[in-house]
């Protein structure tokens, strides 16, 4: 059977952009983070937020997914980020003002961003996260600009997308004139990262407004970064890699706090496909 794309999202926003990468594979769209009949679960490609991943993997139904460690930006050369990024627990953060972001988990109340560590640790709490939660950050305050995504694959670049310039932040006419300059830093960084750049992941890079170097700003697992105004095909096929079994540090597996969260939701269950229209609708 071929594999099919299943979109797992609040909207259908991604599953429209990725549409037309889609080829041969038909198109699934869940709006309620549930699977379908076991027969089609093996044959599904999945692109979600990780947050729905770990749901799945609550309910024993977890796919193969490969995504870069979730320490990977504090194991390579400082050179390529321009700063020293330390990843640890939260009830392991120093005292101070610093750049800090949950490593795996999207918190409304705590996004990426300048906080004092004790603002940030009771903001985490009140959205429900323990000190267990993985968290990284730096002291160094970069002023970063013409932020870029690419898609890497087996240490190639495939495609790109500017998703925030001059404060902006991503929508479809949203364009940078240092886009071939970020492309070229992208490829110089995976040559430099050799063994140690994730077989297949999402890269982002900007440029530090200050000091006029471009550096690594993050790598995701593919199968939940958003796509932007990457091309659709090489995107979706660079998804269907990610939906692999990783070994070693390649392995995606959800850290503790994204376990406890996922098994306050709704159960995971499987229902049947609608003919009709080839969406799926899940529910708990």
């Amino acid at each position: 059977m071929d594999r099919a794309l299943c979109v797992i999202a609040r909207s259908s926003t991604v599953a429209m952009r990725l549409a037309p990468g889609r080829g041969d594979r038909r198109l699934l769209l869940s709006y309620s983070v549930q699977v379908p009949l076991a027969a089609e679960y093996g044959s599904l490609v999945f692109w979600m937020a990780d947050a729905y991943a770990a749901r799945l993997h609550v309910a024993g139904l977890a796919p193969a997914l490969l995504a870069p460690a979730w320490d990977w930006v504090s194991t390579i050369d400082p050179d390529l980020t321009g700063r020293h990024v330390v990843s640890t627990t939260m009830d392991q953060l120093p005292e101070g003002r610093m750049f800090v972001k949950p490593a795996l988990l999207k918190l409304v109340e705590c996004p990426a961003g300048i906080w004092d560590s004790g603002d940030f640790r009771r903001a985490a709490r009140r959205d429900g996260a323990g000190g267990s939660m993985r968290v990284q950050y730096t002291p160094q305050i970069l002023r970063l600009d013409h932020e870029h995504r690419f898609v890497v694959r087996d240490g190639q670049v495939l495609t790109g997308s500017p998703y925030r310039v001059a404060g902006r932040a991503w929508h479809r006419s949203l364009v940078s004139g240092r886009s071939a300059d970020a492309l070229a830093f992208a490829r110089t960084a995976v040559q430099a990262l050799g063994e140690d750049c994730p077989p297949v992941c999402s890269l982002d890079v900007a440029l530090d407004r200050d000091s006029g170097r471009w550096l690594i700003v993050e790598a995701n697992p593919l199968w939940a970064s958003g796509p932007y105004s990457c091309d659709p095909v090489r995107f979706v096929d660079a998804v269907e890699v990610a939906n692999t079994t990783g070994t070693g540090r390649w392995a995606w597996t959800p850290e503790e706090t994204q376990i406890d969260r996922a098994r306050r939701e709704e159960p995971v269950v499987a229902v049947s496909r609608d003919d009709a229209t080839g969406y799926v609708e899940f529910h708990g």
